[in-house]
């Protein structure tokens, strides 16, 4: 493995008012460019470990870095490395925003109060559209989109950021196998173009393809010494874990 996008080492965070961590003695490791799933049941942790990387969730012990930089007190200007797709984010039917519109949010981040958005962000916006199909959709409004188009703009709005990192939280969930194939192809594209990525996972989308995978049961994550071929696979056979 090259260089580290993300290294997190015993990490232990917990929710205001619970009597026992969310997440414990939590190592992983994931190179720079590299596609990581993580596996698991529901209410295991996994959403709560990607919160402690965006540093939504303070973590108690441990170290947690990302790209290079220890997150607790980390300043804005890590935040606009990450991109964040969560789980279930639709956009209904009357959303005031077409589709170029949310592409291009990922450039906000870099403007100065009061900026006008430069031509070039404008160019990056239509060229993210573009790569990930979407160009005759740009002026459609995106609640009008499909629910695999609009994960799929979400995406370009990442690429169009020029994100280095990027935390998918189940991103196939309620679309159709159709549909998750498609959106599986887009995020090993941003892959393909130097961007690392932290899944969480419930379908089998991605796993044949990922580079390290990770299991997280009760707060704890072990990874896995051999990716398996469906998630299935996990609970149906002794599990290849690491020690």
């Amino acid at each position: 493995m090259g260089a580290l996008a993300l290294k997190l080492t015993d990490v232990a965070a917990a929710y205001a008012g619970a009597d026992r961590p969310a997440i414990a003695e939590v190592s992983l490791t994931l190179g720079k460019g590299e596609l990581g799933v993580v596996v698991g049941p529901n209410g295991a942790g996994k959403t709560t470990l990607l919160e402690v990387i965006l540093g939504l969730l303070p973590y108690q012990a441990g170290s947690v870095r990302a790209l290079g930089e220890e997150v607790r007190g980390a300043g804005p200007a890590l935040r606009r490395r990450i991109a964040y797709l969560p789980q279930d984010l639709f956009f209904p039917p009357d959303t005031p925003y077409l589709t170029r519109d949310v592409v291009l949010m990922g450039r906000f981040g870099l403007l100065r109060p009061w900026q006008r958005l430069p031509r070039r962000d404008q160019e990056l916006a239509r060229e993210a559209l573009a790569a990930f199909g979407l160009a005759d959709r740009a002026g459609w409004p995106i609640g009008h989109l499909s629910g695999g188009q609009q994960r799929k703009a979400l995406l370009a709005r990442a690429f169009a950021k020029g994100a280095e990192l990027l935390l998918l939280d189940e991103p196939f969930s309620s679309l159709d196998p159709a549909a998750r194939a498609d959106l599986a192809q887009a995020v090993l594209r941003l892959r393909e173009q130097g961007m690392t990525v932290l899944a969480v996972l419930h379908e089998d989308a991605l796993l044949s393809e990922a580079d390290r995978a990770f299991l997280m049961r009760e707060g704890r994550l072990t990874e896995l010494t051999s990716i398996p071929g469906r998630i299935q696979d996990l609970w149906e056979s002794p599990l290849p874990c690491g020690a």
